[in-house]
């Protein structure tokens, strides 16, 4: 278990404790012991494979728990990572573990939510509700862009600011849904990118690396609901008046830009008649 520098971001290895583990909670979910569910799910994720007898995966644990750390200096050096690891709350942990091979290919994506999850009514398995400490699920090949996106989440999460809205939208080629959180994510990674001189992704759901900038604003321009979604973040999200106000001179940053995209969202659709009621966005 490794802590990255005087960030509150613990790297720590722990597949196999997990893998030992999934029986028994698979069996509390089960008998609806809930609680106890949480309780050895928290004690998993903040245990090590170093325990474990003989030290028998140190090698594994060395390789990921560096790879992973290489990663975080990477994001250190860049203007936008600094400021998103500089704000996550301090008097929380950020817990960075592996997925498992099964959770791999369920899903070969990365993944953020509270340590100490909300539980769901009814046996739901969804642990994306809550606050405080995270965990981020995630494999080092996925890229250090990747792990910014999870880390903006994990800083919603450690200040109970992670209030998720679904919406919809259309990228051009296809219709996808998500999240206002993941829009949040996605623009902030793509500012990263851009100020690394990195290639940017289209937008969250299509995973299309490699688009201009001018591709992206295209997405945003067309999609009225995320044009409001960026106007929320303008001006009630701290990382985004700041990007707003600090990166001038990176090439994407819709914050900066955003009256600029508004006029020209405004451009491609009609106003609302007078009589017609606004419809609010659904929660």
């Amino acid at each position: 278990m490794l802590k990255f520098g005087a960030y509150p971001i613990k790297v720590n290895y722990n597949l196999h404790t997990r893998l030992r583990n999934q029986h028994n909670e698979e069996e509390f979910h089960q008998a609806g012991q809930y609680l106890e569910e949480r309780k050895l799910d928290m004690k998993v994720n903040t245990s090590t494979d170093a325990t474990i007898e003989n030290n028998l995966y140190k090698q594994e644990l060395n390789d990921y728990e560096q790879a992973v750390c290489s990663l975080l200096r990477k994001i250190e050096g860049n203007r936008v990572g600094r400021m998103v690891l500089g704000h996550i709350n301090k008097k929380t942990t950020v817990w960075i573990v592996p997925k498992s091979p099964q959770e791999l290919k369920q899903d070969n994506t990365a993944q953020t939510g509270p340590l100490k999850y909300d539980i769901q009514a009814n046996g739901n398995y969804a642990r994306g509700y809550g606050s405080g400490d995270t965990v981020i699920l995630y494999n080092p090949e996925l890229g250090d862009g990747v792990l910014l996106h999870e880390l903006v989440h994990a800083y919603r999460y450690s200040l109970d600011k992670f209030v998720p809205v679904n919406l919809d939208y259309c990228n051009g080629y296809s219709r996808y849904t998500t999240t206002s959180e993941e829009i949040l994510a996605h623009v902030i990674q793509n500012i990263y990118l851009s100020e690394a001189k990195q290639p940017l992704c289209l937008d969250y759901k299509s995973y299309w690396d490699g688009s201009t900038k001018e591709e992206t604003y295209k997405v945003l321009v067309g999609n009225e609901r995320l044009m409001w979604i960026l106007n929320y973040f303008s001006r009630h999200e701290y990382l985004a008046i700041m990007a707003a106000h600090t990166f001038k001179t990176t090439e994407y940053n819709p914050f900066r830009d955003f009256a600029t995209l508004e006029a020209a969202s405004l451009k491609t659709r009609p106003l609302v008649p007078a009589s017609e009621e606004v419809v609010p966005l659904a929660p």
